[in-house]
């Protein structure tokens, strides 16, 4: 079960989300990742900066009646915090895709990420609900939740749903809210679906981290060419997460397993050069699948999590 803070922890809690949101009034937290601001900070490990991107159990099945199925299994799968369990992975974004979980379920759903270290909350997503009234669902699991560190907002730029209701005014409005909390603010970019494009700075600049992405396959092989270009547009300091797909969603067919070891050897290299600040693994429901996709990154994972962020530590 979530518990709520205490009266104290909730007072001190306040006090330190006052103190930042005065910060960012002068100008003294441009960025929450880079000066502590933030809720739960990262450590130094590779294996604290992991997460999940978390789609309800059901959703393969309810894919069912769509007209775009990817070739998924179509059954019950295992549960995001659970997954993340099976991963050792210490973080996981709640993304409600295809309207999993609806808003009813959501009071009951979110009680499993009690042991979870970071969880994130998507606020642009298949969810049927505005931006706002998301964000404002947002904002009332953060007061219950201090292991709920971001929002996220999913398929920005492409997808059926893209952005939205959200507005560039929206979303500077939401992040004033965010700030009082404390909480970051994130984008999905495709660097194939999108691309890197000048035109999406405006969004990336108000954004705390940058989730980057290949929707298809065949374009892992460029992994590091392109964060190099999301670099030149974003800076050498912002953070940004690097998204792993365990399936070819573009190819609708599974990952090979040299496709996601190639994946995975570019992650380390970036990893070591702290050209990215941390990795996410896609999705929940596969991870209990015999893939070879999904297996190689259990092994990678366990190789890699005590190792040190970074070829300077």
């Amino acid at each position: 079960m979530i518990q709520a803070p205490t009266t104290t922890s909730r007072r001190a809690f306040l006090k330190g989300a006052t103190s930042t949101a005065s910060l960012a009034a002068f100008g003294g937290c441009r960025s929450l990742c880079c000066c502590g601001c933030e809720r739960l900070p990262y450590d130094d490990t590779i294996g604290d900066r992991l997460w999940m991107w978390g789609h309800h159990a059901m959703s393969f099945a309810a894919m069912k009646k769509s007209k775009t199925t990817y070739n998924l299994p179509y059954d019950r799968r295992i549960d995001m915090a659970a997954a993340c369990r099976e991963m050792n992975i210490p973080g996981c974004f709640v993304v409600r895709w295809l309207n999993m979980p609806n808003k009813a379920e959501l009071p009951e759903y979110m009680k499993q990420f009690a042991a979870t270290k970071r969880v994130g909350f998507s606020i642009t997503d298949g969810a049927v609900e505005s931006f706002d009234e998301k964000v404002r669902l947002g904002l009332e699991y953060a007061d219950k939740m201090p292991n709920l560190t971001t929002f996220i907002m999913d398929d920005y730029w492409s997808g059926a749903n893209k952005g939205g209701d959200a507005t560039i005014d929206a979303i500077r409005s939401a992040k004033q809210r965010m700030a009082e909390r404390r909480l970051k603010l994130g984008v999905v970019l495709y660097s194939d679906s999108n691309g890197v494009k000048d035109q999406y700075r405006d969004v990336l600049d108000l954004c705390d981290e940058v989730t980057f992405w290949f929707w298809n396959g065949k374009n892992t092989a460029s992994i590091e060419e392109q964060v190099a270009k999301l670099r030149a547009l974003i800076g050498p300091e912002k953070p940004v997460l690097l998204g792993q797909y365990m399936w070819d969603f573009g190819g609708k067919k599974p990952m090979p397993g040299s496709a996601m070891e190639n994946q995975l050897a570019q992650t380390s290299r970036l990893l070591a050069r702290r050209e990215i600040h941390g990795v996410i693994f896609h999705c929940t429901p596969l991870v209990d699948m015999n893939l070879d996709a999904v297996n190689i990154s259990k092994a990678w994972i366990k190789d890699n999590a005590a190792k040190p962020w970074g070829e300077k530590a």
